[in-house]
C-alpha cells in the first residue's frame, strides 16, 4: 500500500506525488470526500448503476488510451506519421474524458455525458487539476492544445509540407500517466466515501444503465457491444456497486479488450495491442 495525504492507497502512484506537494494532494482529498459525500450519503440504485456505469467506462478509457499509446510507437517505428497526432491527442482525451466521468460535478444527464464534447472535457479536467496546483495545470493545459491543434492541422488542412511542423512529445508520457492516476485517485476517494455512507441495499445495477454502455446508436446508426454486455451482467452479478478504475480492469476483461486488436495469424509485422500495457497505467 501506498501512502499519501496521510491515506494509503491501493495503487502504487508513479506522477501524482511527483508533480503534487503533500499539501495540495490533502486538500483535494477533504474536498472530493466532502462532496463525494453528498451524494453517497443519498445512495439509490439509480446512482449506484449510474457510478458503475461512469467508472466502468473510466476504466475501458484508460485501456484505449494504452491502446493509442501502443499504436503510436508502432506507427512511429513504420514511418506512418499521418496517423501520430491523432493517436497522441486521442490518448490524452480519452483520459481527460475518464477524470470528467470521477468528477460529481459534471452530471449523468441520462448517459449523455459518456458523450461529453472535448472542450467539455478538457476545461472540467484542467479545473480539477487546478485544484491541486494551478501552475502544473497551466501547463498541461499548454499540452493539451497544442496535441488537439497539430491533430486540427493534420485531420483538416492536410498540409502540403506534412507533419514538419508536428513536434515531438516527450512530456506525453507522463502526462497519460498523471491523468490516469487523478482518475485513479478520485476514484479510490469515491469508493471509501460509498462504502462508508451508502446503504448496501442500493447495490444494484439498474438493466436500463447498462444497456446504455452496450448498446449504442450514433447518428442513426445502432452498435451492441456483446464484450461490455457480458462483463456488465458479471457486475451485476458477482460486484453491484462501484469501486476504484484499476479494481475495474478485471484480468479477462483486459485480456479481451486488448485481444480484439490482435491480428490473425500473429506475425511479428503486425500490430501486437498486448505490448506496454503498463506504459501509462499498472493494468492488471
Amino acid at each position: 500500500m501506498r501512502n499519501l495525504a496521510g491515506r494509503n492507497w491501493n495503487y502504487d502512484f508513479r506522477e501524482i506525488d511527483a508533480t503534487f506537494s503533500e499539501a495540495s494532494c490533502t486538500k483535494v482529498v477533504a474536498s472530493l470526500l466532502e462532496r463525494y459525500s453528498k451524494l453517497t450519503k443519498a445512495w439509490s440504485p439509480e446512482l449506484n448503476s449510474e457510478w458503475i456505469c461512469r467508472l466502468f467506462v473510466a476504466a475501458k478509457l484508460t485501456m484505449s488510451s494504452t491502446l493509442h499509446v501502443n499504436a503510436m510507437y508502432f506507427a512511429e517505428d513504420r514511418n506512418l506519421r499521418v496517423v501520430v497526432p491523432y493517436l497522441r491527442y486521442y490518448s490524452v482525451l480519452s483520459l481527460l474524458r475518464a477524470v470528467c466521468y470521477t468528477l460529481p460535478e459534471h452530471e449523468w444527464n441520462d448517459g449523455q455525458l459518456i458523450t461529453i464534447p472535448h472542450s467539455k472535457a478538457i476545461d472540467g479536467a484542467l479545473e480539477h487539476l487546478r485544484r491541486f496546483d494551478r501552475a502544473v495545470a497551466d501547463t498541461i493545459e499548454a499540452e493539451i492544445r497544442e496535441l488537439k491543434a497539430e491533430r486540427e492541422l493534420i485531420s483538416y488542412r492536410a498540409p502540403s509540407s506534412g507533419d514538419d511542423q508536428v513536434s515531438g512529445k516527450n512530456q506525453l508520457f507522463s502526462l497519460c500517466t498523471l491523468l490516469a492516476e487523478v482518475t485513479q485517485f478520485n476514484s479510490e476517494l469515491f469508493e471509501f466515501s460509498l462504502l462508508k455512507h451508502a446503504d448496501r441495499a442500493n447495490f444494484r445495477l439498474l438493466s436500463e444503465y447498462a444497456k446504455r454502455i452496450a448498446s449504442i446508436e450514433i447518428d442513426g446508426h445502432h452498435f451492441s457491444d456483446r464484450e461490455d454486455a457480458y462483463r456488465l451482467e458479471f457486475l451485476a452479478r458477482k460486484q453491484p456497486y462501484p469501486v476504484n478504475l484499476k479494481s475495474f480492469m478485471k484480468e479477462g476483461h483486459v485480456d479481451d479488450f486488448f485481444g480484439a486488436w490482435v491480428a490473425g495469424g500473429g506475425a511479428n509485422e503486425f500490430f501486437n495491442p498486448d505490448e506496454m500495457q503498463n506504459i501509462i497505467f499498472d493494468i492488471p
